[in-house]
């Protein structure tokens, strides 16, 4: 507020407790008249008369000064104009009624204020949604089935050897077994008014977006960690589903994947990802030579590194335990089958329909085949 606006409103406030205390007792003198004599003296209406057009006069001075100050135009009427021009006052003056009540604000209206509306921001301020990429190394296909069964080499003895004329030749053996992949459901569900569902389209859209999103999350973990007992999935890092790495004492990340990698090609298998906490890359790009005094080990800050140690793809995950890493050739160890992608319904259940509440529900049907255990090492990354 500025000085020059402060000061006229100090006026008005101060004109206003003057004239209003003198053009009380006038009317209180013009009151008294009526009720003693039943008419008033013509000094009395007079008095009034005066008073209210003087009230009337400063007042719009004061309200126009006020305006300058503020920049507007006046387009209302002062506070003692709208008391010398009210009904009730007419009605005294003309003998109607013997007082005269009106209530009168101090405000002066500026037609250069225009009304302020709430700003409304589009769309949903959206919360965690963290990146997923397991499934991403993985293949999938689909099935109709409740249960994947198939068969894959138990053992084998390749006893191949050259041999002289006429002479033995040496028998190689192949075992087999029978494997499952039960189809499990993954699923949850969110409840919400029906007058959200015919109000609010973004946050309906929103809670479809977050009921996908929560399944995929739960899939990331799933065909990771699962651990095989119903219902969850046989996750990658399920016993039996790979070959246990050993470590080598000091030894930091990437040299621990070059070491497995080249275990696993030993064995006949050409790793293709590598799977790794954050925390554990993160460590790996400022690792540096002389106890953390010299030259970067994988790239110096702002050099573009890659992730790809040794030909090998990075994926980060943070359902990878930290000091943990997982390496394999993924797309011959595994196979992700579908029953049921990822399905988002309505409907109501149990009170649902008398308490204007429906059920989104949001589920799939899925397993995870492990069909070469030994295509994939992991353990710790170091001793």
């Amino acid at each position: 507020m500025t000085t020059e606006f402060q000061a006229v409103q100090d006026g008005i406030n101060a004109l206003q407790s003057k004239l209003g205390a003198e053009l009380k007792s006038a009317i209180e003198k013009f009151e008294g008249q009526l009720n003693e004599k039943g008419n008033v003296a013509t000094e009395a209406k007079d008095a009034v008369r005066v008073l209210s057009e003087k009230f009337d006069q400063q007042m719009t001075e004061l309200a126009q000064k006020m305006e300058t100050a503020k920049g507007g135009e006046v387009s209302a009427l002062s506070a003692g104009d709208a008391f010398v021009k009210s009904d009730e006052f007419k009605a005294l003056i003309e003998r109607k009624s013997p007082t005269a009540r009106v209530e009168v604000k101090n405000t002066v209206l500026n037609t250069s204020t225009t009304t302020s509306y709430p700003q409304t921001n589009p769309g949903i301020v959206p919360g965690v949604f963290k990146p997923l990429t397991i499934r991403d190394v993985l293949p999938s296909g689909t099935t109709n089935a409740i249960m994947v069964v198939g068969t894959k080499e138990a053992t084998r003895t390749n006893s191949a050897a050259e041999v002289e004329q006429g002479g033995a030749k040496a028998e190689s053996a192949l075992t087999f077994s029978q494997y499952n992949v039960p189809i499990e459901t993954i699923a949850h569900f969110i409840k919400v008014s029906n007058q959200l569902l015919a109000d609010a389209p973004a946050v309906v859209s929103y809670i479809d977006t977050f009921l996908r999103y929560g399944l995929d999350e739960r899939i990331d973990l799933q065909l990771l960690k699962g651990d095989g007992t119903t219902p969850n999935l046989s996750g990658i890092l399920d016993a039996g589903n790979f070959t246990a790495f050993t470590p080598t004492a000091g030894a930091n990340l990437v040299e621990s994947i070059n070491k497995a990698k080249y275990a696993l090609w030993a064995n006949g298998y050409a790793p293709d990802t590598v799977i790794v906490n954050p925390a554990n890359w993160a460590a790996m790009e400022v690792l540096r030579e002389g106890a953390g005094t010299g030259a970067y080990l994988y790239g110096a800050p702002g050099t573009n590194a890659g992730m790809n140690p040794f030909g090998v793809r990075v994926v980060l995950s943070s359902n990878m335990t930290a000091g943990q890493f997982a390496i394999g050739q993924f797309a011959r160890s595994s196979m992700v089958w579908n029953r049921q992608g990822i399905t988002v319904e309505m409907g109501y259940v149990n009170a649902d329909f008398t308490n204007n509440l429906v059920t989104i529900r949001a589920e799939c049907r899925m397993g995870l085949e492990t069909r070469v255990p030994g295509a994939v090492l992991s353990g710790a990354i170091t001793a």
